[in-house]
């Protein structure tokens, strides 16, 4: 599914006209799906009027054309691009039946709910004008504005039962174009944006009115044929959708695969000794001791005890405590405190051994015993050395990297895995969703100097490894993990797949491709060593409609008959650990070219043909990988004696659009 997201359309047909909107609306008609909000819902248009005769007029016709119409708007007035004074509690009209979908679906909601709207359209459908339908037009309307809305044109006229959700169909696929914003939850919302009169109360009714929101944003996505997960729509789950920023959890660390009771012993010593500041914190049985690095980390034994929290809960609190609103605020994104000093960030180290870990009362979402357990079943000895879990965190990559003095203590291939990331980072600038049921973790390790096993080429190693991990495994070998150059995970799937987003269909193929992992890797050189971090990110178990490996696998056992169990997130991470080391000692001896024709083996590229943006728009066909510099390379197609190496961390590769540019 295309999913195209509010904000200025005047920006999409600048970058998108011409052939992009060519391949969008083949890519429709072979059977793809398409959701524009607000926007969005203008751009999919047949023709954009919004604000005629105004100086915000935006007026034409628009190349998509998904619903053959107009759209016009704004459906109410006030609207300001600098402000939040033309957003309302919209009210609207559900029309159930056109939904196709169950009606348990609705469970007891009523017909007219409140949306977020804020400067979208009304669809000018041949229904609501009066006129015979074409034929040929299938287009069905949805969700109807209640009242208020006016015709921008003469905002005099009041118009009623304007269109404001159609659905449309196009060819194989579908559209729907919403003029409202059904994806926005009201906790996403500061109330203190809306001071006029008419949406003063915009907060606390689309508050009230939120699981009903949920409830029809299913529906949508019901009637588009993706599949939705039920849980996701109940009442009682509604605090779990919240956009509010949960608090961050204590980070345990327990030796996982280490052995040896002295190596053990001298980690557990020099992690609790590097610990020389006394904190400030005074709870009773608990000796509050802080290892000052770029935050402040207080480091504490794990409680012992059977069905015993393993921190004291006031502890936790007082470590994690925000500083109030009122004394501090935000400045280049650091914490200020009430007299402009940069507050230092607290973090949590609570050390464990392998028969006193943090049972389900404090992490709930990862079984650190089972995930030792299974790193212990799946023989390794440096990669997952040692297990970091938080439930919640800022960032796995950035805690170790910024935090150097407890980098140096940790034992090399330490493993730090997080649940949820509040600051989670990609590639370059790109920053990193942490949707629960991606595992996400980083590892540490220390690679020597070695002109047979250049440190540039084990990005590709660590992901050929997730890959190798699942497919290796007796009876997995045709789960569709793919590798897109240079270190991201996709799911090659059937293009009539619900969810598949990422083909054209104009090649013919009958695959789509969606992402569902990356790769990360920072670095640091001294003394002929390297000190590598690899943040991880893979949907292992995520819930629907995300595609994740599980889903691949129940996909799997539909289309052959099998029974293949899921692959929990601890199994997953000793599954990738372990192989990522048997690859590693390889890579050692004879670097990366023994994993040349595996590589091929699951990547996506193979003799496709790109263009470069940056050398005129030359077309090249793809040819493989340098196995010692890690260099994409391409042939010129109307030039074959050209050749062009693209470093990975310069270039932007657009799978869909087939294109190469240089990154800015």
């Amino acid at each position: 599914m295309l999913v195209m997201p509010g904000g200025r359309d005047l920006p999409y047909v600048a970058s998108m006209n011409g052939e992009i909107n060519q391949r969008i609306k083949r890519w429709i008609e072979n059977g793809g799906r398409y959701l524009g909000f607000c926007a969005g819902g203008y751009y999919g248009s047949g023709r954009c009027e919004f604000e005629p005769g105004t100086p915000m007029e935006v007026v034409g016709d628009r190349e998509l054309a998904l619903f053959p119409g107009t759209c016009l708007g704004c459906a109410y007035p006030g609207y300001n691009y600098k402000t939040e004074d033309g957003a309302r509690a919209a009210e609207v009209v559900v029309d159930r039946s056109a939904f196709g979908v169950s009606e348990s679906t609705w469970k007891d909601d009523p017909d007219k709910v409140r949306i977020y709207y804020n400067g979208g359209g009304y669809f000018l459908t041949d229904g609501f004008l009066g006129k015979q339908p074409v034929e040929n037009r299938d287009v069905t309307v949805l969700v109807r504005y209640a009242s208020d809305v006016s015709d921008p044109r003469d905002r005099s006229k009041r118009v009623t039962n304007a269109p404001g959700i159609v659905s449309c169909k196009v060819g194989s696929g579908m559209a729907v174009l919403s003029g409202l914003h059904p994806e926005y939850a009201w906790d996403f919302l500061a109330p203190s944006s809306y001071t006029q009169p008419y949406n003063q109360q915009l907060v606390q009714l689309l508050r009230s009115h939120d699981a009903y929101r949920r409830r029809l944003l299913g529906a949508i996505f019901a009637h588009m044929r993706i599949d939705v997960d039920p849980e996701a729509l109940l009442d009682e789950v509604a605090s779990e959708h919240s956009m509010r920023i949960p608090a961050a959890t204590p980070t345990f660390i327990a030796p996982a695969r280490a052995s040896g009771v002295a190596a053990v012993s001298a980690t557990m010593y020099a992690l609790n000794s590097a610990a020389t500041t006394r904190g400030e914190i005074q709870v009773a049985g608990v000796s509050d001791m802080v290892l000052q690095d770029a935050e402040d980390i207080h480091i504490t034994n794990a409680c012992p005890g059977d069905e015993c929290r393993r921190v004291p809960r006031r502890y936790q609190q007082a470590v994690f405590a925000p500083l109030s609103p009122n004394t501090a605020a935000m400045r280049d994104g650091a914490l200020l405190t009430d007299g402009g000093d940069v507050a230092r960030s607290h973090s949590m180290l609570v050390l464990c051994t392998q028969d006193v870990l943090p049972g389900v009362q404090e992490t709930p979402r990862f079984d650190m015993k089972l995930a030792i357990k299974y790193m212990q079943e799946v023989k390794a000895h440096t990669a997952g050395s040692w297990l970091m879990y938080s439930d919640t965190t800022g960032s796995t990559q950035t805690f170790l990297e910024r935090n150097t003095k407890l980098q140096a203590l940790l034992p090399n291939g330490t493993v730090n895995v997080a649940t949820i990331q509040l600051a989670g980072r990609g590639r370059g600038r790109n920053p990193w969703v942490s949707p629960v049921g991606c595992l996400q973790f980083t590892m540490l390790l220390r690679h020597p100097l070695l002109k047979q096993a250049p440190v540039v080429m084990l990005q590709y190693l660590i992901a050929l490894a997730v890959v190798e991990s699942v497919k290796t495994q007796p009876g997995y070998e045709g789960i569709p993990l793919r590798l897109k150059w240079p270190n991201d995970l996709y799911a090659a799937l059937p293009s009539s797949d619900t969810n598949s987003d990422s083909s054209d269909g104009s090649d013919g193929s009958d695959t789509s491709f969606v992402k569902i992992g990356g790769v990360l890797v920072s670095s640091s050189y001294k003394a002929n060593e390297f000190t590598l971090l690899f943040g991880c990110g893979v949907n292992v178990a995520n819930p629907l409609p995300t595609t994740s490996i599980n889903k691949l696998i129940h996909q799997h056992n539909l289309r052959t008959g099998s029974n293949l169990a899921p692959i929990s997130m601890e199994r997953a991470l000793a599954l990738i650990t372990a192989k990522f080391e048997e690859f590693y000692r390889q890579f050692l001896l004879h670097g990366f070219e023994p994993f040349l024709k595996l590589y091929y083996g699951n990547w996506l590229h193979t003799g496709q043909t790109v263009t470069l943006v940056d050398q005129g728009h030359e077309r090249a066909k793809i040819t493989g990988l340098c196995p010692t510099a890690g260099l994409l390379q391409v042939r010129s197609i109307d030039n074959p004696g050209r050749v062009y190496n693209l470093q990975p961390d310069g270039n932007s590769f657009d799978m869909l659009q087939g294109l190469i540019s240089r990154k800015v």
